[in-house]
């Protein structure tokens, strides 16, 4: 929008159907990109319109990707995804077909007729699908292997409950032999305690083990490694870790399982999936979701001092089960705003304290604690 004229604040707000403490929150995340004039107009900055033209020159990433078909649209490795009229009249008028498989939440909005569903072809692997009523019989003909088909709203529990079933669905489908993928590396991981790992579709596991990586692909440029740092995007790839003491996570597709001992964990997700169980101590988490899940297990050991676990949610849902020594304090400070926060109750310590900052802006945040 900005692309095409400077606007005022309270028409951004209007016009993507936002509260004002969502639009100011993605506002400041684009710092340097937006900016806002003495007339109070927020406008695009030389370094955003450079973006923009970028961005436009690659029309087309991250939108439905040709599948085996060349007739076909394929969306997979969702938190939340959405179907409505205009995609299904694309679809439509260029004879394509879709098929959706390996999203938590699929909505079909509205606006669809029946008429348009004859383009969706297959909904498989699906947490929560949300249809209207009229349509229910029309999705759920296309379905398969779906937990629950639904016409009430997306509300922040059905989100919290598609999270939750991650842990089970999640492990079934993350590493079953897919095709068209071959085997691109197979060797040592070094590292020097710290590691960084980028994953953009696909399926990534990250555990125990000696320091080695294996990365299934369908083209070598789809994986990079060296050392302290991995890229992947829609490959299969295992990890394996020892001797780490900070990881920085970037997912903004795909799924990711995550089992280690770790002091510090940095997790970004815009997109797919995270699910993990992690062993930690004293230290630092950091987990922002601006969109798709991070769920899991964090168990602490016992610890003398301060350990901080920050939790944003904006867009995205974090559930979290914290497992803490019975001599570990707990202090909890939380913030809602266009988004739902839970967190546990305060509790003195003795030698510890674990100190959780946790907060929402249009997202879902689930924490809950329990003694080890």
């Amino acid at each position: 929008m900005l692309g095409d004229r400077p606007r005022m604040y309270s028409e951004l707000m209007e016009e993507l159907g936002v509260d004002s403490p969502t639009l100011a929150f993605h506002l400041k995340k684009l710092a340097g990109l937006v900016e806002k004039s003495d007339r109070g107009f927020y406008a695009l900055t030389e370094l955003g319109r450079r973006a923009l033209s970028v961005m436009s020159a690659l029309e087309g990433a991250g939108q439905p990707r040709p599948g085996a078909g060349a007739g076909e649209l394929v969306f997979s490795d969702r938190a939340v995804l959405k179907i409505d009229r205009a995609l299904l009249e694309m679809a439509r008028r260029e004879g394509r077909k879709i098929r959706v498989f390996d999203t938590a939440i699929l909505e079909v909005e509205g606006d669809v007729t029946p008429e348009l569903l004859g383009v969706l072809e297959e909904v498989r692997d699906v947490a929560v699908v949300k249809a209207p009523r009229h349509l229910r019989p029309y999705v759920e003909a296309k379905a398969r292997d779906v937990v629950m088909v639904t016409d009430r709203g997306i509300l922040v529990s059905t989100l919290k409950f598609a999270v939750q079933l991650l842990g089970y669905l999640g492990p079934l489908k993350a590493f079953r032999r897919r095709e068209g993928l071959s085997e691109v590396y197979s060797g040592s991981f070094a590292h020097s305690g710290r590691v960084e790992v980028e994953v953009d579709g696909g399926r990534v596991r990250i555990s125990r083990g000696p320091n080695r990586a294996v990365a299934r692909c369908r083209d070598a440029d789809d994986f990079e490694i060296s050392p302290g740092a991995v890229s992947a995007s829609g490959c299969d790839v295992e990890i394996f870790l020892e001797g780490v003491e900070s990881l920085a996570l970037d997912v903004a597709g795909g799924y990711v399982a995550l089992s280690l001992g770790l002091s510090e964990l940095r997790a970004e997700v815009s997109g797919g999936v995270v699910d993990a169980d992690l062993s930690l101590g004293r230290g630092a988490v950091s987990i922002e979701a601006t969109g798709g899940a991070f769920a899991g297990r964090l168990r602490y050991s016992p610890f003398e001092g301060t350990s901080r676990l920050d939790v944003s949610a904006t867009g995205g849902a974090v559930n979290l089960s914290l497992e803490l020594p019975p001599d570990v304090g707990l202090s909890a400070r939380a913030s809602a705003a266009g988004g739902i926060v839970k967190t546990p109750k305060p509790r003195p310590g003795g030698r510890g304290v674990l100190e959780i900052s946790a907060e929402a802006a249009g997202g879902a945040v689930k924490i809950d604690a329990k003694d080890a």
